[in-house]
């Protein structure tokens, strides 16, 4: 059966109803796992502002305490999250209560300051409803948090592993789906699937099977690849400067020995040089920043993973599959590192200027490497194309950068020369 488990951000803190980010009074407040809450509308903004230079992003700092959040819904979408993002009934609550009175009395036009908050009910009781509240059946059970007059509550957000379409605890776990079922799914979506267990199973048969633990060396895994790519892109960075400055400096010192009106050509020269390391700069630099998410991310998930062990078995496997779902996206988004290398003839091109008109411009060779390797043992190929005329005993091709294609006839002695997948020489 799931239960639930509270979390306590401070032990008393005040119910402002003041969003930090716009300063006024909380429109749709929602809260994220760090337990501050923003309106709906300012969280939505700050999201997409966030992510907007960001290829593919999977989650977003929080926008005061900087803690990473991991994308609620489908990695790469910002647009999709803030709705996906829990709403803060109590601040909501209270910020639409006008007075300190008890609801329950307000209710038979009676005026009594309340005492207490009802969690599961969200309204305000005095003492008298207080007493009533804890007699009734349906509510004995219901957290009540004492209301002093200063108005703090003790801010704690409710975690168990619900059913998404019943609202209702979990209970059974569909491998067909993958879904997490309460019992009246598998009465129903569930009950023509060949395999549904018992969560607390298959929490059981994750820990003792190793599946989780594999999980968390392949995030690992993953996140030193993201840490070697990162470093490789710094570096690459550092390359662009050096290399920048060194076209500078000689272009710089040829210059000086030329008469006045070659200036004009330097001139050209620096601008096109300084835009394109400028460019290359930002593509690198939006790597990083890519890169260094999904660094937080890896890390948010193994360490999510650590915790998971300790709780209980709906939430373990919520957060298996939740992470491994992820994870897959993540994997299989795709993820280019950029290669740049610079180069320019400006030194000796200033050497010979007399009888030149002007200078070539910047060359950058920059091209999107994949930050993993392709398993070829295991990768999964599919037909994309049959090439006429290319049944003989082929012995080795290329593809050129425009995507055209060039392969070695062995038995007719020649090469096939393809373009959008048509033979136009041989």
């Amino acid at each position: 059966m799931a239960t639930s488990k509270a979390e306590t951000l401070y032990s008393v803190k005040e119910v402002k109803n003041v969003c930090p980010i716009c300063f006024e009074s909380f429109k749709t407040p929602r809260y994220l796992p760090c337990f501050h809450t923003f309106c709906h509308n300012c969280l939505s903004s700050y999201i997409l502002s966030t992510c907007k230079s960001k290829e593919n992003p999977v989650g977003f700092p929080c926008p005061l305490c900087r803690q990473f959040v991991p994308a609620p819904s489908s990695l790469g979408e910002p647009e999709k999250w803030t709705e996906l993002i829990p709403i803060n009934s109590i601040v909501q609550t209270m910020c639409e209560k006008q007075d300190q009175f008890c609801d329950a009395c307000r209710r038979a036009d009676e005026e009594e300051v309340a005492t207490e908050w009802c969690k599961s009910c969200l309204e305000s009781l005095c003492l008298s409803c207080v007493k009533f509240h804890k007699r009734n059946a349906a509510s004995q059970n219901h957290e009540l948090i004492p209301l002093p007059n200063e108005v703090k509550v003790t801010n704690k957000i409710e975690s168990r592993a619900s059913c998404n379409d019943h609202n209702a605890p979990v209970e059974y776990m569909c491998f067909d789906h993958e879904e997490l079922c309460c019992p009246k799914c598998v009465c129903t979506n569930h009950r023509k699937c060949n395999q549904v267990d018992e969560i607390e199973k298959t929490a059981e048969n994750l820990i003792q099977s190793g599946t989780l633990e594999k999980l968390g060396q392949e995030i690992l895994q993953h996140n030193d690849v993201l840490l070697k790519a990162k470093t490789e892109c710094e570096t690459t960075m550092k390359y662009i400067d050096e290399t920048s400055d060194r076209i500078l400096e000689e272009s710089s010192d040829v210059r000086n020995k030329l008469v006045r009106h070659i200036n004009a050509l330097v001139e050209v020269h620096h601008n096109d040089l300084a835009q394109k390391v400028k460019e290359q700069k930002g593509r690198l630099a939006t790597f990083v920043d890519t890169v260094s998410d999904r660094q937080l991310l890896m890390a948010q998930y193994s360490q999510t993973l650590s915790d998971t062990e300790k709780t209980s078995s709906p939430i373990l496997v919520q957060n298996y599959l939740k992470i491994k779902r992820q994870f897959k996206q993540i994997t299989e988004l795709g993820c280019y590192k950029p290669s740049v290398k610079i180069h320019s003839d400006a030194s000796g091109q200033l050497s010979t200027i007399l009888d030149k008109c002007q200078i070539d411009n910047v060359k950058i060779a920059a091209k999107s490497i994949p930050i993993w390797d392709i398993d070829f043992t295991c990768a999964n190929m599919k037909l994309v194309c049959e090439l006429p005329e290319s049944g003989g005993n082929v012995t080795g091709g290329c593809f050129l950068e425009n995507g055209d294609i060039v392969i070695a006839d062995n038995n007719n002695k020649h090469c096939l020369y393809y373009s959008n997948e048509k033979l136009l020489d041989n």
